[in-house]
């Protein structure tokens, strides 16, 4: 019989189950969602067989507890020491995955014994188990609800969970009056509690989103008011898609205006007197908006498809009119749209000069009580911007140029945008940012601007919505992001209306470093965009129509009956006169047809006859009938018959011509061939909507027709909508497999979606067909090398020119293919001959691409001067980021890192991929420039597509790998800096300590999701590895990622190592000093070491020798001491930065001089104690010295060498030196001595 503690029981393991899926959701690239509920399965069933035991309550907790660790980490030694791939992997992915399963195991354990055990723990366990549900699934992905592919399955999800919780309450308690009295005691509570939750909530997500959009039932949307607050973070999530015609991209898309204003609130949404109320929700049905006609308006429609916004959010250009709500096809990723036709200004500024004030005249567009309405200001706002607007304005009569004037102060003058506009020390948030900070965000701006044009009389209000980016345009259609949220100011003109001005200066403030061009597209827009574009035919409209205005009486019903329907009462009106035409024009053939007086059938016969044109012969016989019928005694059927075949002779003929007029209709007609023209034609005029339907619906009309799916999946590939364009190939494709033309396209798209093994397959069936494309030809061998099969790739294009001849695309597929194989001789042939071939036709592009392609082979081959010189080469024959990139990769290499920055500036100035991006980034990590590579971070490398890694010799999981470890330098770096920095306090102290647990936790998932793609990319390279000489490359590069998966995992990575070393160093000698070397850091053995370093090129591998300096110290540091300081010395030497990456102290003598007549409070032995504590470790053996002097209220640091040059220099300039101010600049000090300059 199932009993209520049988019921609790089960309802118990779900809700575990539950909980234990959702870490998975959030860690999904290093925790299987499996894993944690099949571990709390096997936790329960052992707390059980427990349990039936009756051992003691702490002692079952205790047992089962170290029973299942020892388990584990058994598990995990028996890994360790078994020699062979599985295991390693096994290793591997069990130690990054123990140390949740060891949490589980507490947690489960614990809970489920005192279950079993402790009723009073039973009833109260819904409690404890709704707020670690509450703590796991709080922030949701920076409080964005990320984690679920739908927020309506978060919803369900979170539904779901706190029905079986609440469940479980009511099972876990007896019904008594007590206990129902605690019941409704702590609903009451619970309610509280959620609502503080939920306030905060909002608060937090606003802050975490520019300061505009909050949550509503796990979606965005704008608040009803604004608030100015210290700090704010962006947020990237992807919004909606706007869709609309480029020509006003300039446009804001405004969701409300905010007209009230309120010292203490702020602007909110405040309706003026004569004014009808904003539509701020999205009608059921099709809605006109009425709006007075204003001037220099033009009709625009808009497309708005939600993402993340609340589905009832209304959004639209200047002044909407209509609004058609759409029903949209089931989809899991929009969860609304609608279409909406507005008023919009276009280009304004020149028509507004000379426009007057308002001056409350109805006529204007704006009544007295609306002015008065719209100028309204505090005393006290009055006080704080009047002064400064009248200044700025007192000279200037017009009424633009004083609007423009204005919004030049803020835009041209001294304020600067800043996330962090810092905390009002009375909390007047506005008076501060205009009179002392003089930073803020968008908010801050438009309620000063707005502010001070009402203080001199111009109607102001702020308006929210969001921008575009004109150049993220794809097809008339607009990402719209969470980061491009903003307020702005709208001003009214006399018989023009509101028109927008944005006060927001694009000048950061000092620290900042927010891309304002950031890429607003991306892999998640593009593959909405192609959802939207095949769906499109499947939106519906919502036949439900709402009015303005209630309709009040039968003749405004009557009129409205007949606005809303007039086209249909025309259709009426033309088929009722063309049944009349017809009855009259059939009324004569229906006499000869049906009648039986055969005069009148005779009479009717001659007056259709004479409308024809007839021989004399027959005219004189039709007279003679006609006549016989008017005026003889009897007119016969047979006189009736003869005057029909005479009719009838004629109506054949007719017959023929109506019918050779049919058939060269159909023969004129639209078909497949004009469509693709007509198609062709909208293209040209970028009329994107009129070419897609033109296709669609031809495709609709003719299925087997393959031309239709090539032209519409040409139109996508050129946009570079691979998904739609894929699958509408791969259509046509069924069609027609010998289309060369799809064969051709369709290759292009599985290469740009990194299936390379079937844009291979297409690619090769289009050289079967047209085997002279030597552009083809150079992509077989390219798609070759991407497959890494260079081998089959070699054949075929040896092949090529034998058959076709010399070809300079052809050669440099060739060379890159031989480069693969490790045949540099050959390669450098192919590359040098493609080279050739590019300078005698001047194709500089192609030439520039080939010396780019010819430095990569130098610089694997160690001939790194002849790399550099193609390097330059290529820019010389065009410059491009390619170029600029190997020239920075180079410099890098020998620490010329100011060379190497400019080098990745250049190069992503022009750079459409992510590479120069990560290359800054890693610069600035090895340089110790960690906010400006963080800021990259977070500006650069958001919403990238994966279509570019086509063009390039890596994969998508080796792009992975490079972000990965990036961004796991990232965070041990700054986790380093805060274990170093010297605290200020106990709140900093708080600080600092939570920001060591955030940088080493990311630290720790960044390297686990590194090892893991690292593992992905072995696995790709081990396919295709053999043991013959093609399977060299493969077999080295699997070997080398195993390497990076395993580094620091005990002597796991050697033999992988070891494995690589005896493949690179037979092709490429020079190779084999690093690999000695990365050898003895494994292996701690400093001779070895020394062997590796003195093998390798000192000018041309500084960068690695950087880091075999800092690994060798901390060897060195054991058993050799002189090696020790060599190393230190030749690394501050190379690169102090490196200090910080791997956690070393620098170690100096200290000498303090202080002069005793100064106001200090913090002795010489202290100083010595809190320099140790940073950066330095005190050594009198240390070829070092850092000097600290205080004269004259200042603090001075030195450090100089063993012969007593300076190696660094500062002086902080200090009125009274006591603790906190000696840390800070010591802090400071240790910040600027362990970065690279650049």
């Amino acid at each position: 019989m199932l009993t209520r503690y049988k019921l609790n029981f089960l309802l118990r393991i779900l809700s575990l189950l539950m909980l234990s899926i959702i870490p998975s959701l959030y860690l999904f690239e290093i925790l299987p969602h499996f894993v944690l509920p099949v571990w709390a399965v096997i936790i329960i069933f052992l707390c059980y067989r427990f349990q039936k035991k009756q051992i003691k309550l702490s002692a079952s907790i205790i047992l089962i507890c170290l029973s299942l660790i020892i388990f584990l980490f058994l598990l995990l030694f028996l890994f360790k020491v078994i020699s062979a791939e599985p295991f390693d992997i096994l290793y591997l992915r069990l130690g990054i995955i123990i140390p949740f399963l060891i949490l589980q195991t507490v947690f489960i354990s614990t809970s489920t014994i005192y279950f079993y055990k402790n009723e009073k723990y039973r009833r109260y366990e819904p409690i404890i188990f709704f707020s670690i549900f509450a703590l796991l699934f709080w922030t949701q992905g920076n409080f964005s609800m990320s984690v679920f592919e739908h927020p309506i399955y978060a919803v369900l999800f979170s539904l779901s969970f706190s029905a079986i919780e609440m469940l479980r309450l009511f099972l876990s308690s007896n019904f008594e009056k007590k206990v129902f009295t605690f019941f409704l005691l702590f609903l009451s509570f619970f309610a509280f509690i959620m609502t503080f939750v939920l306030k905060n909530y909002n608060e937090a997500s606003s802050i975490n989103h520019g300061g505009l959009l909050q949550p509503t039932l796990f979606r965005f949307d704008f608040s009803d008011y604004l608030k100015l607050q210290s700090e704010i973070k962006m947020s990237d999530d992807l919004i909606l898609v706007a869709h609309f015609d480029n020509d006003f991209s300039h446009n804001m898309l405004r969701r409300m205006y905010l007209s009230g204003w309120d010292s203490a609130k702020g602007f909110y949404e405040k309706k003026a007197p004569s004014e009808k109320a904003q539509v701020t929700s999205l009608p059921k049905g099709r809605k006109d908006i009425l709006h007075r006609a204003f001037s220099m308006r033009e009709k625009v429609a808009q497309e708005y498809f939600f993402v993340n916004l609340s589905p009832s959010s209304f959004i639209a250009m200047d002044y909407p009119t209509q609004v058609i709500p759409y029903e949209i096809w089931d989809s899991s990723k929009f969860n609304g749209g609608y279409k909406v036709f507005s008023d919009a200004i276009f280009d304004f500024a020149s028509d507004l000069y000379g426009e007057a004030f308002p001056s409350g005249d109805e006529d204007e567009g704006m009544s007295k009580e609306d002015l008065d309405f719209y100028t309204k200001i505090d005393d006290e706002s009055f006080k704080l911007v009047h002064q400064t607007a009248e200044d700025i304005t007192e000279n200037i009569p017009d009424y633009l140029d004083k609007i423009l004037a204005l919004q030049f102060y803020f835009t041209d003058g001294d304020y600067r945008y800043s996330l962090k506009p810092g905390k009002a020390p009375d909390g007047n948030q506005l008076k501060y940012f205009l009179t002392e900070a003089k930073k803020g965000y968008c908010t801050y701006f438009a309620f000063s601007y707005a502010l001070m044009l009402r203080s001199i009389g111009i109607p102001a209000r702020v308006a929210v919505g969001f921008f575009v980016q004109p150049e993220s345009e794809v097809m008339n259609y607009y990402p719209v992001r969470a980061n491009m949220a903003h307020a702005w100011v709208e001003v009214f003109f006399p018989y023009i209306g509101w028109v927008s001005f944005d006060p927001t200066t694009s000048q950061l403030a000092e620290g900042e470093n927010i891309n304002f061009g950031m890429n607003a597209g991306g892999e998640e827009f593009n593959s909405l965009l192609s959802e939207i574009l095949e769906k499109r035919s499947e939106i519906k409209i919502t036949e439900i129509t709402e009015r303005e205005d209630d309709v009040s009486n039968i003749s405004t019903y009557i009129k409205q009956f007949f606005k809303d329907n007039i086209s249909f009462l025309r259709f009426i009106i033309i088929l009722f006169l063309i049944i009349i035409l017809v009855i009259y024009k059939a009324r004569p053939h229906l006499v000869l047809k049906f009648s039986k007086n055969n005069r009148r059938v005779v009479i009717t016969a001659g007056k259709l006859f004479k409308k024809r044109k007839r021989s004399t012969e027959e005219k004189i016989e039709m007279n003679t009938l006609i006549q016989k019928a008017k005026f003889a005694p009897e007119c016969t059927i047979d006189d009736a018959k003869a005057a029909k075949n005479l009719l009838k002779n004629k109506t054949k003929k007719i017959i023929v011509l109506l019918a050779f007029c049919l058939i060269s209709c159909f023969v004129f007609a639209e078909n497949a061939e004009s469509i693709v023209v007509e198609a062709e034609k909208a293209v040209e005029a970028e009329n994107w909507e009129l070419a897609l339907s033109l296709l669609q619906d031809g495709i609709k009309k003719y299925p087997q027709n393959d031309s239709l799916f090539l032209k519409l999946g040409e139109i996508y590939y050129n946009k570079e909508l691979y998904k739609p364009a894929y699958k509408i190939l791969k259509k046509g494709l069924e069609i027609n497999p010998e289309n060369s033309s799809i064969l051709f396209y369709i290759s292009g798209c599985a290469s740009s979606l990194n299936k390379y093994e079937e844009a291979l397959m297409y690619i090769k069936n289009y050289l079967h067909l047209i085997p002279y494309d030597r552009f083809a030809a150079s992509n077989y061998g390219w798609l070759c090398y991407k497959c890494r099969i260079p081998e089959e790739g070699i054949r075929f294009l040896l092949n090529n020119i034998e058959r076709y001849g010399e070809n300079m695309s052809v050669y440099n597929s060739l060379g890159t293919l031989y480069n693969e194989m490790f045949d540099y001789e050959k390669s450098k042939e192919f590359y040098t001959k493609a080279i050739k071939a590019a300078e005698q036709v001047n194709r500089t592009y192609s030439g520039s691409i080939y010396y780019y392609n010819k430095s990569i082979l130098e610089s694997q081959f160690y001939q790194f001067d002849n790399a550099i010189d193609d390097a330059k080469a290529a820019l010389n024959m065009k410059e491009r980021n390619s170029g600029y990139m190997m020239l920075g990769e180079l410099e890098e290499r020998r620490n010329n890192f100011s060379q190497a920055l400019s080098a990745y500036l250049s190069a992503s100035a022009d750079d459409d991929t992510p590479l120069s991006a990560l290359s800054i980034i890693s610069l600035y990590l090895k340089t110790g420039h960690i906010e400006m590579a963080e800021q990259y971070i977070l500006n650069q490398l958001q919403n990238t597509t994966e279509a570019w890694i086509s063009n390039y010799g890596l994969s998508v999981n080796e792009f992975k790998t490079n972000l990965y470890k990036i961004k796991k330098s990232l965070y041990i770096q700054k986790y380093n800096f805060e274990k170093s920095r010297l605290k200020l306090g106990f709140l900093d102290w708080i600080k600092n300590l939570s920001n060591k647990i955030n940088y080493k936790l990311k630290y720790t998932y960044y390297d686990a999701v590194f090892r893991l793609y690292s593992l992905k990319v072995a696995k790709e390279y081990k396919k295709n590895a053999t043991e013959d000489l093609s399977g060299n490359t493969n077999n080295l590069y699997t070997n080398t990622y195993y390497y990076n998966a395993f580094k620091g995992k005990g002597k796991k990575a050697l033999k992988y190592l070891k494995k690589a070393e005896s493949i690179e160093t037979m092709f490429i000698p020079q190779s084999a000093g690093a690999y000695l070397a990365d050898r003895a850091i494994l292996e701690g053995d400093l001779k070895l070491l020394n062997e590796g370093i003195s093998k390798m090129d000192l000018e041309w591998e500084k960068s690695s020798l950087a880091d075999l300096y800092a690994q060798g110290s901390k060897i060195a540091k054991k058993y050799s001491s002189q090696l020790y300081y060599i190393y230190l010395e030749s690394l501050f030497d190379l690169n102090p930065a490196v200090f910080l990456e791997y956690d070393i102290k620098l170690p100096v003598k200290i000498i303090v001089e202080i002069n005793k007549t100064e106001n200090i409070k913090i002795n010489a032995k202290k100083m010595k104690k809190l320099i140790v504590s940073s950066r330095f470790v005190e050594d009198a053996d240390s070829k070092f010295s850092l000097q600290l002097t205080y004269f004259n209220k200042s603090l001075a640091f030195k450090l100089y060498d063993k012969n007593g040059y300076t190696l660094y220099s500062k002086n902080f300039p200090i009125q009274k030196l006591d603790k906190n101010g000696f840390k800070n600049s010591v802090n400071i000090f240790v910040k600027d001595i362990f970065t690279f300059k650049l």
